[in-house]
């Protein structure tokens, strides 16, 4: 076997099926943030990526499998701009707190297409409906502790109160940050903020 041919069937190959899955991923976003996840099919996507749609089966058993990988995508992100804004916040409640409800609303109001993937589509897709219930817990989890000045990388050890109100609190950011996302309401990005940290603080989080 030659050299070509070694890197042919090995890392270039693994390579080449890596970068047609960026593509794909890609294409995905874009058309569930645009057309939405219903009118998100294989062909759309091939086409959208400049790939043709037998590729798409190489990393993809169907549309249902790429639209949660795409879901996930953007609940990674989420998670990791989360901490990282953790990170360089002054460690106070409300800095903590402003901290990760300011990463969440730049996230999707900066891309609006995952905006839309998250906060509107996911709620009637059968596919990423229980990945959003999932986020939910996991993101509540994340702002208790952070209001407990807990680890909010790891378990929730923090007191049910807080859990339950965070829970529920957090069904409000969606709806909130839908709202500006789709101009229902119209209110800038700091007030935003402003508002929906002071809602959290303001629910008698016990630390």
């Amino acid at each position: 076997m030659t050299e070509n041919a070694r890197v042919y069937g090995g890392r270039a190959a693994a390579e080449r099926v890596a970068e047609r899955r960026g593509r794909l991923l890609a294409a995905g976003l874009e058309l569930m943030g645009t057309r939405g996840v219903a009118g998100t099919t294989v062909r759309g996507v091939a086409e959208q990526s400049g790939i043709a749609a037998r590729y798409f089966y190489e990393s993809f058993a169907g549309i249902e499998e790429l639209q949660l990988a795409v879901f996930d995508q953007i609940a990674t992100e989420a998670a990791e701009r989360s901490l990282a804004a953790l990170g360089a916040a002054p460690d106070d409640v409300r800095a903590r707190t402003r901290a990760v409800l300011a990463a969440m609303a730049d996230l999707f109001l900066e891309d609006p297409r995952k905006g839309r993937i998250a906060l509107v589509e996911s709620i009637t897709s059968p596919v990423l409906g229980p990945r959003v219930l999932e986020e939910s817990r996991r993101f509540a989890g994340m702002l208790a502790a952070t209001r407990s000045s807990g680890d909010p990388s790891g378990p929730a050890d923090v007191p049910v109160d807080e859990l339950l109100t965070a829970r529920f609190l957090i069904g409000g950011v969606a709806h909130a940050l839908s709202a500006a996302l789709q101009g229902d309401v119209r209110v800038e990005r700091e007030h935003l903020v402003d508002v929906l940290v002071d809602l959290f603080l303001g629910a008698n989080l016990r630390r």
